[in-house]
C-alpha cells in the first residue's frame, strides 16, 4: 500500500481506496496498521492522510525489496553480491525490467543494441565478441559514427589486425578496456540495456538476464560499465 502514496501528498480515505481498487472499509484497515507502525499520519485539521518521515524513508527502499522478492529465484543461484555497496544499494533502479531466461537471448539481444544505436555502444563480457560478425559488421556500420567501449578480462585474445581494419572501414572510435574482474554482463546504448549476473561459480550466465529501457534501469548499467571502465587498461582504435 505504501508504493500507493506519493511523499508529498495528502490523501482522503476515499482517494487511498481507488488507488488501492478496495472498498473504503478495507483501506482504512490498511491505514489503521500503516498508523500503528508510524509509516502514515492523520492530519487532524482535514482528515486526510500522509506519509510520515519513516513511511518516506521506506518507500525510497520498496523498489529494492519489489526488485529481491520478485527476482529471488534467479538471486539464489545468481551472485550480486561482487557489484560495490553504491550498486547494490541502487538496486531498486533496475525495478523496471523485463527477465528473459531463452536460448539465444545474449545473442539476439546484443544484436538489438547494436544495431539499434545512434551514438553508442557499451559491451562487457567475460569471453570475447570481438571476432565475431554480429559485433562488427562493416555493411550495417559503414554510414554510422558509433563510439564503441568493450570490457573484456585481461589476457583475452584479439585479431588487432581485423578490428583495426574494421575501425578504418566505418571511421568510428574504438575503445577496450582490460579489467582483472568482470563482476556483469552489459550491452548498452543510448536507448536499451541489458544485465547478466554470475552465476554461484563465477561464470558470466549467459542464457538468462534483465532488459529494460527504463531510464533508472540504463543509468545504472552505464554507471556500473564506468566504474569497470574506470579501473581497466585501456586500448583506442
Amino acid at each position: 500500500m505504501l508504493s500507493c502514496l506519493r511523499e508529498e501528498k495528502e490523501y482522503r480515505l476515499s482517494d487511498i481506496a481507488q488507488r488501492l481498487d478496495s472498498s473504503i472499509q478495507e483501506a482504512s484497515k490498511h491505514v489503521a496498521r500503516l498508523r500503528e507502525q508510524n509509516f502514515v499520519e492523520k492530519n487532524p485539521s482535514n482528515g486526510y492522510y500522509a506519509l510520515t518521515t519513516l513511511g518516506k524513508l521506506v518507500t525510497k527502499l520498496l523498489p529494492s525489496m519489489e526488485f529481491l522478492s520478485e527476482n529471488k529465484e534467479y538471486l539464489l543461484t545468481h551472485n550480486i553480491s561482487s557489484h560495490p555497496e553504491e550498486f547494490i544499494e541502487r538496486i531498486g533502479e533496475l525495478k523496471e525490467h523485463q527477465y528473459n531466461a531463452k536460448v539465444g537471448l545474449v545473442l539476439s539481444f546484443t544484436q538489438q543494441v547494436i544495431s539499434e544505436a545512434d551514438k553508442f555502444v557499451l559491451l562487457m563480457s567475460d569471453h570475447s565478441l570481438i571476432d565475431s560478425d554480429i559485433v562488427f559488421d562493416i555493411e550495417r556500420d559503414k554510414n554510422r559514427s558509433l563510439i564503441w567501449r568493450i570490457i573484456l578480462p585481461i589476457g583475452n585474445k584479439i585479431d588487432w589486425q581485423d578490428l583495426r581494419s574494421y575501425a578504418k572501414n566505418v571511421d568510428t572510435r574504438i575503445e577496450i578496456g582490460f579489467s582483472r574482474e568482470i563482476i556483469a554482463g552489459i550491452a548498452l546504448n543510448e536507448k536499451v540495456a541489458g544485465l547478466l549476473l554470475p552465476d554461484l561459480r563465477g561464470s558470466l550466465d549467459f542464457k538468462s538476464g534483465f532488459i529494460s529501457s527504463s531510464l533508472s534501469f540504463c543509468k545504472r548499467c552505464q554507471d556500473l560499465f564506468g566504474y569497470v571502465w574506470k579501473g581497466s587498461e585501456k586500448t583506442i582504435i
